[in-house]
């Protein structure tokens, strides 16, 4: 009986070692999986970093257009009313009496 229990012992653990080659497996491939994701994500962010001057630039690009229109806009606005005063002027004189 003793080899018998020495044997199942042994059996034991082998199946352990066995079960234990395969949790190995597959975490060594989990963790392949994980390291090929964080490059992915390392090459991701290096391209983005890559493209923020760029970004930077089309940014400031864009502002100078917003500006350049609101300019545009307030300008043309001052002439309309400076353009209505005028008018108004001139029928005031229209209307007056000769002197």
């Amino acid at each position: 009986m003793a080899v018998l229990d020495v044997l199942a012992h042994l059996w034991a653990i082998g199946r352990r070692f066995d079960q234990f080659e395969k949790f190995e497996k597959t975490t060594v491939t989990a963790l392949k999986n994980v390291e090929a994701r964080m490059d992915a994500l390392e090459d991701r962010m290096t391209r983005m970093e890559a493209r923020q001057g760029e970004l930077v630039t089309e940014a400031r690009a864009a502002a100078g257009i917003a500006a350049t229109g609101l300019a545009s806009s307030v300008i043309s606005d001052v002439v309309t009313r400076v353009t209505r005063i005028e008018m108004r002027q001139d029928d005031l004189h229209t209307r007056l009496p000769p002197s």
